[in-house]
């Protein structure tokens, strides 16, 4: 019997839980057709259900990471929300009409008569659970393999390597058994269950390794940094600025370009004259470094343009709700075979996956040594013309679907099946793909310009806060619209069905919203450019001025 390297072992270990990751997401994306048909929801109504679900998952992260550096460290946090994965699509298994049946007194189809108050209360704790599964893996899962390889990176064996090929192609095995057989699986008890088994199964693989990890505890937190600077800014508000900038403690070791912006926090590094400096350094809350209080300007100055970034979250939350919506009743068949809807996450993650490296490999030809530079600037641009192409289409399509329902006499009838092939769809799962994968990629090298890797990592967890908000943000969106949409007397964009609704026009809006966003970042680049040109020359003429008194 052959016996894996404790490292071999570690590592497939952490990936049975993303095997189980990737299993759980695919079924989670089919959820709005559970709700519209099992829970017989609007879909508006469910839409917003699961915005808020994907918005918790978006927004978790940056608060576990903190509670993962300061007190878990990182094989607690993922052992912790692996049990609530468990828990959580256990819940959700349970929610389903014939599992409980019995012991609640319901009847056993799936009907929105036979889901009582018990199931309620399970699938919205399941979905709480879930999502905070979810948010630990993105956490610590990547982190904590980081801990298992980082004294063993230069020592791979050959074995190695084949253990890396080997998860590869398990990986890509269970990405086709997702696509291919979970849409086939017809009742939703099972659908559910078979994940619920894989993420249980591999939490216990993980726990069975408990004993081979390499453990490294929490190191702390560089939000804690941040808030550092803010109460020794604070505690010193009322002092009088230096005279001399290099009487700032740490002034000449600083690595970071001044800045001339929220000078307010210049005092957090401000020396007091009636205590030594060796007290003062001792107490970190009072006394911060010029490197730290740059930092924390940086951090601070890009929050407003971070912002921009959360109409990219209200774009990214239709393809798990309105895009899966429309195809549920479209023609899935080509020839004389069925096309399963999880085939259109598959080319979703795809487009995600290789959009970005096709970018990044085509600007390396045309910005030469400024790839690092300009390449992360210019892709978030595209990936906000890449959103308002993804709503062109996503609005030409629907109209071209409402035109035959309307031509066949469907209007009426929401669950008959349109004849018109699903495949229209795919162009906008494509693009709205590439948004995703653009925008994180982007976002990760433009952070990677400003920020150590761990502050790096902070600030791509505030972008997926911010995606989280814009996820919710797309309830309030649909409820502003639908209202304003009403007045003069003209029916509401949103109707109780799909058919009567016309989604083509609240596409047209996103894409406005699209185009509105893009300027926006534009002017904010242009603008941080012109005033880092602009303190760059005040330094200048400060040194020479400085120098010429010398002389």
């Amino acid at each position: 019997m052959m016996v894996l390297n404790p490292l071999i072992r570690s590592v497939l270990n952490l990936v049975a839980l993303a095997w189980a990751d990737i299993l759980i997401a695919y079924a989670m994306w089919m959820l709005m057709i559970y709700l519209t048909d099992v829970w017989k929801l609007a879909f508006t109504y469910s839409a917003g259900i699961i915005n808020v679900y994907m918005g918790l998952t978006g927004i978790m992260p940056l608060f576990m990471q903190f509670i993962a550096d300061t007190v878990m460290g990182n094989y607690w946090m993922l052992l912790f929300s692996s049990l609530a994965y468990c828990a959580g699509m256990g819940f959700l298994t349970m929610s389903t009409p014939p599992v409980l049946s019995k012991l609640t007194g319901t009847c056993g189809s799936y009907e929105p008569e036979c889901i009582g108050d018990t199931q309620h209360i399970l699938f919205y704790a399941a979905l709480a659970l879930i999502a905070v599964g979810t948010a630990g893996h993105v956490t610590s899962l990547a982190s904590f393999l980081g801990e298992q390889l980082m004294d063993a990176i230069e020592n791979i064996s050959t074995r190695s390597i084949i253990s890396a090929y080997i998860g590869n192609i398990v990986t890509f095995f269970v990405s086709v058994v997702a696509v291919l057989g979970l849409p086939y699986i017809k009742p939703w008890s099972l659908h559910f269950g078979i994940p619920t088994i894989c993420i249980l199964v591999a939490t216990i693989i993980f726990l069975s390794g408990s004993r081979t990890y390499a453990y490294v505890g929490p190191q702390g937190s560089h939000l804690t940094m941040v808030l550092r600077v803010l109460v020794a800014a604070a505690s010193k508000l009322f002092r009088r600025h230096p005279a001399d900038r290099y009487q700032l403690h740490g002034m000449s070791d600083c690595p970071l370009p001044r800045t001339r912006f929220l000078r307010c926090l210049d005092k957090a590094a401000l020396v007091l004259p009636d205590q030594s400096l060796e007290q003062q350094q001792n107490n970190r809350w009072r006394l911060c470094t010029v490197t730290e209080v740059e930092a924390t300007k940086l951090i601070i100055d890009l929050i407003p343009m971070a912002i921009s970034f959360i109409f990219l979250g209200l774009l990214s939350s239709l393809g798990y709700t309105y895009f899966i919506e429309q195809a549920k009743n479209m023609n899935h068949k080509v020839g004389s075979l069925t096309i399963p809807l999880t085939i259109f996450f598959w080319f979703y993650i795809q487009a995600k996956m290789y959009f970005p490296a096709l970018y990044f490999g085509v600007s390396g030809l045309f910005c030469g040594f400024n790839t690092r530079t300009v390449a992360p600037v210019i892709g978030i641009m595209v990936s906000m013309v890449l959103g308002a192409l993804c709503c062109v289409t996503a609005a030409k399509v629907e109209s071209h679907r409402l035109h035959v329902v309307k031509s066949h006499g469907l209007l009426d009838k929401p669950d008959e099946r349109i004849p018109l092939s699903v495949f229209w769809l795919l162009p906008q799962f494509i693009l709205l793909g590439a948004v995703e994968g653009m925008f994180e990629i982007s976002a990760a090298a433009f952070f990677d310009l400003y920020f150590t890797p761990a502050l790096n990592r902070y600030m791509l967890l505030f972008g997926c806060v911010v995606h989280g908000l814009g996820c919710i943000g797309s309830i309030l969106s649909v409820y502003a619209v639908g209202k304003v949409s009403e007045r003069g007397g003209m029916p509401s964009w949103f109707q109780d069905t799909l058919n009567k609704s016309r989604l083509d026009n609240y596409y047209w809006f996103l894409c406005c919203l699209c185009a509105i966003n893009l300027v926006m970042y534009v002017v904010m680049r242009f603008w941080y450019a012109w005033r880092s040109t602009d303190a760059q020359d005040q330094d200048d003429s400060e040194d020479s001025s400085c120098c010429c008194c010398c002389c």
